[in-house]
């Protein structure tokens, strides 16, 4: 990838949001490329953190390993998203482990290139912030979801979390691409697979969602996060 590339990339992602080029040239310049085929982990939890990742294409899942040694989905993030900040800042180790779900292709910055540009760069500071507190409000969320003894509404909020990470708007609608499996988007939203399936079914029959092969659309989304999520 060329240094123009890398460069309008950059612009396109929050974490660089409000920056000039300057700025935008000299974060590029510590960018280095890296490829992980689809299944690949990218790191483990307990691994020493000593990366960036910055996501230029493709999807990566965000795991812990539950007290039955299965799978949970923290989250799955996309294109422009990134992650392994908070070992870089906290000196720990990595808290959970991160596979790659697509081939995907990732800009990495090392530990003390990205702790030197954030000393040096306010912008990227108060970006990274702001990123702080929306993850923190969606986990809050998703932890709340948890609690519930109504496996509906744990449902809706695993497809509020997942519209507004990774959704794409059209019209009125929202399409969630290529949604994950029954068994991960169980183990996401903490019920059984044929629970989540009897869900997903009802929601279809109402035309709250429509699944178009690999995708779900939630139809009609604003009227969906008003009905569902902010009348809680």
């Amino acid at each position: 990838m060329d240094d123009k590339r890398k460069q309008e990339f950059l612009k396109s992602i929050s974490l660089c949001e409000n920056m000039n080029d300057n700025d935008i040239q000299t974060i590029s310049e510590h960018c280095r490329i890296k490829s992980y085929k689809k299944k690949n982990v990218i790191f483990l939890e307990s691994d020493q953190g000593s990366m960036l990742y910055l996501i230029y294409s493709g999807r990566v899942k965000i795991t812990k390993l539950n007290e039955e040694g299965n799978e949970v989905i923290l989250t799955i993030l996309g294109d422009g998203d990134y992650f392994g900040e908070m070992s870089l800042l906290d000196d720990q180790d990595r808290n959970a482990n991160a596979i790659a779900m697509d081939d995907v292709e990732l800009l990495t910055i090392t530990k003390n290139e990205f702790v030197n540009l954030i000393i040096t760069n306010p912008t990227l500071s108060l970006n990274l912030l702001k990123t702080f507190a929306i993850r923190l409000r969606v986990t809050d969320i998703r932890m709340k979801s948890f609690f519930l003894d109504d496996a509906q509404k744990k449902v809706i909020i695993t497809l509020h979390n997942l519209a507004e990470n990774m959704g794409i708007r059209d019209g009125d609608d929202i399409i969630i691409v290529e949604v994950p499996n029954q068994t991960d988007l169980a183990n996401m939203t903490g019920i059984s697979r044929e629970t989540l399936s009897r869900i997903i079914n009802k929601f279809e029959i109402n035309n709250i969602i429509e699944r178009q092969n690999k995708n779900f659309k939630i139809l009609k989304y604003k009227e969906f996060v008003q009905r569902f999520i902010d009348n809680d």
